[in-house]
């Protein structure tokens, strides 16, 4: 019986109405999700291995001169080869990993009484958890296993190669170690630039669909993207646009986020409403803040925004090209013989725990909810992800002084 669960440790997180009055309660909070749909999907194979090795094509290398390829006139050709052409590939390994968890454990005495429907929206707002995990279990590892990164040195100071790490079939690319202090604020500019390099040098691939073209995505805060807006240059061309007529410089202009519309030069911006932001900036390695703090409420503990993510001075946004990373989840496997399993979770269900036993609960009182995320990333084009690091700078709220009119109380 020691293992066995109290009714005092019940967490009771639905909240009562001693007067049999149905209370409303809100829907928490769920943000958007830029990174969920970024990456193509898959199945990790059973009865394989824990660790698997993914081997990619490289681009064909010529032998010739892809300035001035040569040819031989057909009539001298009996025989002879001009050239023997090079293939080669680039292996790369990834394995499996697993998150698991319990929602609170609860006791239907505590929902006798409970408001209608708090058990609805507390189930509700689990599922929106496990969404939010999985964006940023997608960001952590586009973010650390990229092939490229870009740090915003300051110009003048550092060159694009200085700021610049990694490269064509790398991965797990550390930033440039240039130091906080002279790190400083991203614009659009430097963002294409990054684009023209991704695309003529490394030959990223980029999105393609109806709407947009041929893009990549540059997902960041909302800052910095109202900060691109009104960028010097940009902002003329979208009110060129606009004044024009044109329905893609409005949109450009008043949309929440970039992606409602064309692609702006060939780059579509997301917003990310908890984008990756930093403490500090130490050889090269940013200190990441968590963006919620742990608040204690009436009943069981809330998320609120983290005061130190708020005032972070360094963030961090990505520019990603098509085909980077492939998101897989594992096959089906419930035993082999006589050894039977129930099936798996893997894909982040969230399922209710509710049995009757004769020892702990042997009158159905408790249950909980539990939920699995098994993923692994098998990186194709690691270099078509690059975080770029750069600093926050204070808002520019555009007031001004003026002179005192009338008297002043």
């Amino acid at each position: 019986m020691a293992d066995c669960l109290t009714p005092e440790a019940a967490t009771n997180f639905a909240s009562k109405d001693s007067n049999r009055l149905v209370g409303q309660i809100a829907k928490a909070l769920a943000y958007n999700s830029p990174f969920v749909g970024l990456l193509t999907g898959g199945t990790f194979p059973s009865g394989t291995s824990d660790t698997i090795r993914s081997v990619i094509q490289e681009q064909a290398l010529t032998a010739d001169s892809l300035n001035s390829p040569t040819f031989t006139a057909t009539k001298d050709l009996c025989g002879p080869v001009n050239s023997t052409e090079n293939v080669a590939s680039t292996e790369y390994s990834y394995t499996l990993g697993t998150k698991r968890a319990f929602g609170p454990k609860v006791c239907v005495k505590n929902g006798f009484s409970a408001f209608q429907g708090a058990y609805s929206m507390a189930e509700d707002s689990l599922k929106k958890l496990i969404g939010a995990i999985t964006n940023a279990d997608i960001r952590k590892n586009l973010y650390s296993r990229s092939g490229v990164k870009f740090v915003a040195g300051n110009s003048g100071v550092y060159s694009f190669s200085q700021c610049l790490t990694g490269g064509e079939s790398q991965i797990d690319a550390a930033f440039a170690n240039i130091p906080q202090n002279s790190i400083g604020q991203l614009n659009f500019k430097t963002v294409h630039t990054i684009s023209r390099y991704l695309r003529e040098t490394l030959l990223g691939e980029p999105f393609e669909d109806r709407t947009a073209g041929m893009h990549y995505k540059f997902i960041g805060g909302s800052d910095i993207v109202e900060q691109f807006r009104n960028e010097i240059g940009v902002k003329e061309v979208l009110v060129a646009l606009t004044t024009g007529g044109y329905k893609f410089g409005s949109e450009s202009l008043t949309a929440y986020q970039w992606e409602t519309s064309t692609a702006y030069r060939g780059i579509a911006l997301g917003v990310d409403q908890r984008p990756l932001r930093a403490s500090a900036v130490v050889a090269g390695v940013p200190t990441l803040v968590e963006p919620f703090v742990s608040v204690a409420t009436t009943n069981g503990n809330a998320s609120r925004v983290n005061p130190a993510w708020v005032s972070a001075p360094f963030e961090v946004a990505f520019l990603v090209g098509a085909n980077s990373f492939k998101r897989l989840v594992p096959e089906r496997y419930t035993g082999e013989g006589s050894f039977k399993f129930a099936p798996q979770l893997a894909a982040g269900e969230l399922q209710w725990h509710y049995v009757i036993d004769n020892n702990c609960n042997p009158y159905g009182d408790f249950g909980w909810h539990k939920y699995e995320i098994t993923r692994a990333f098998q990186p194709v084009r690691p270099a078509n992800v690059v975080p770029i690091l750069f600093r926050r700078c204070p808002y520019d709220l555009g007031i001004t002084a003026c002179a005192n009119t009338g008297s002043l109380l």
